[in-house]
């Protein structure tokens, strides 16, 4: 700690977070003095502590810094954390990652709902929107297939627009837990079973659809979701290009068969799952649709 003394009184600067006491002493009267306890807090606003879950640990090392092991059970599975934001303006985020990972910060409403872009370190300084309650940190899998992760993440939320050199945060006892991004693809719960063509498609939960023929024919089965503008990946577990998978239709009816990220307008899309003629299938086919911001 370091103290001045003014006409005015007396400013106090925190060197690192932590609990002191400051002694102040009168310049006229050496006999009147006065101990006060002060509390530095840490420039870094996050909340964090142990978690598990979708194969991933976080440990919590000696300088506060996230310790992160296992494999991820998929691509956008992970580990998060919530807490009650702490400052509203601007804020900027940043620090160290793992190869494999990512980590970014959603605002959230009084309901759980996101408000504006999440933060990332592709977009990392940005207002806090009017009406967040908490902050939403995660740390999630970007690989398609996760590999093994035994690494340090040490992570920096602070008012303004400059980063400063990292500083542990004052809640690092914050129990977390697993997280994975929604898969926001329709269901094809009503429109099942079906038989067409020389395919049958089925399903127990609407979303994972078991697809089994031969296909006379081209064939599919299609539904619609409406999506708000943003920043999305659509995909399809156990495609095969264009001989059986799952396509997306913008309002144009132009296809695409996903696989990387796109910016899409609020609109209602077409996920049609296909079987293309004379090819033969037995396989699970699920269509995903996961926002990135």
């Amino acid at each position: 700690m370091a103290d001045e003394v003014f006409s005015g009184g007396v400013s106090v600067t925190g060197v690192e977070p932590g609990t002191t006491t400051i002694a102040i002493k009168s310049t006229t009267n050496p006999n009147i003095s006065k101990k006060v306890p002060v509390t530095v807090k840490s420039r870094n606003l996050l909340s964090y502590g142990p978690a598990s879950g979708n194969g991933l640990t976080a440990t919590v090392n000696s300088d506060g810094s996230l310790h992160v092991t296992g494999t991820a059970t998929g691509q956008w599975h992970g580990l998060s954390w919530t807490f009650p934001c702490p400052v509203h303006g601007t804020v900027k985020l940043s620090g160290t990652s793992i190869a494999g990972l990512s980590f970014n910060i959603k605002c959230l409403d009084a309901k759980g709902k996101q408000l504006g872009d999440q933060m990332n370190l592709g977009n990392s300084v940005m207002a806090i929107p009017a009406g967040t309650v908490s902050l939403f940190l995660n740390v999630i899998s970007t690989e398609a297939t996760p590999t093994a992760k035994d690494g340090d993440l040490r992570i920096q939320l602070e008012s303004g627009t400059t980063a400063h050199d990292w500083m542990r945060p004052d809640n690092t006892s914050l129990k977390g837990g697993g997280y994975e991004l929604a898969n926001l693809a329709p269901s094809f719960a009503s429109l099942l079973p079906k038989t067409s063509n020389g395919v049958t498609f089925t399903s127990r939960d609407g979303h994972t659809v078991h697809v089994k023929g031969t296909a006379t024919t081209w064939v599919q089965v299609d539904a619609s979701v409406r999506l708000d503008a943003g920043t999305y990946m659509l995909t399809c577990d156990n495609s095969n290009g264009w001989n059986y998978g799952c396509r997306f239709l913008d309002g144009n009816n132009t296809s695409q068969l996903g696989g990387a990220s796109v910016k899409l307008e609020a609109a209602d899309y077409g996920v049609s799952l296909f079987v293309a003629e004379g090819r033969t299938v037995d396989i699970d086919l699920t269509p995903r649709i996961h926002r990135l911001d």
